[in-house]
This record gives C-alpha cells, sequence and structure tokens, in this order.
C-alpha cells in the first residue's frame, strides 16, 4: 500500500512540474530535484520508471534534444493537461 502512494504521490508532483513549465520541457535533472524539494529522495531508475509510466499512459511527451540525445527532456501532454484540470475541478466539488 505505501508504495502505490508513493508512486502516486511521485507521479502528481511529476505532473505539476511540468504543468508548471508547460508549453517548455524539462530535464530529468531537474524534475529529480524537484521531488528531492518535496522531500522524496528517489533514485534515478525509480523516476526513469515513474516517467516511462505516464509516457505510456500518454501524459508526458519525450522532447527530443538534438545536441545530446541521450539527455531526455519531458513535457506534459494534452492528455496530462486535461487529467490535472479534471482532478481540480473534482476537488473543488469537496
Amino acid at each position: 500500500m505505501i508504495e502505490f502512494v508513493l508512486n502516486e504521490f511521485v507521479r502528481r508532483t511529476l505532473l505539476l512540474q511540468l504543468d508548471a513549465a508547460y508549453p517548455h520541457s524539462l530535464p530529468m535533472k531537474t524534475l529529480k530535484l524537484g521531488l528531492f524539494l518535496s522531500g522524496l529522495r528517489i533514485r534515478r531508475r525509480f523516476l526513469e520508471k515513474e516517467l516511462a509510466y505516464l509516457h505510456a499512459k500518454d501524459f508526458v511527451e519525450l522532447v527530443p534534444n538534438e545536441l545530446c540525445p541521450q539527455h531526455r527532456r519531458y513535457k506534459l501532454s494534452v492528455k496530462g493537461i486535461d487529467f490535472l484540470n479534471d482532478e481540480r475541478r473534482n476537488a473543488d466539488r469537496l
């Protein structure tokens, strides 16, 4: 149960970071720093797994980096924006 809550918190934090940067993309290093500032010390592999999950769900886009292809950047997708907007609307009803 704790792992599920942690995964949900990490995913939501990542989406909120990308939402704040929209329409720009962010590198993994910046996303990891944001999680650290939120009180989480996570390993790079865990972060890669969570970003891959969000990408598979089409909440996050992978933005190519022409200068250095191994340094991936991430951007909030339209589906990710819609998801966050739905959450905000539902939170207002509580």
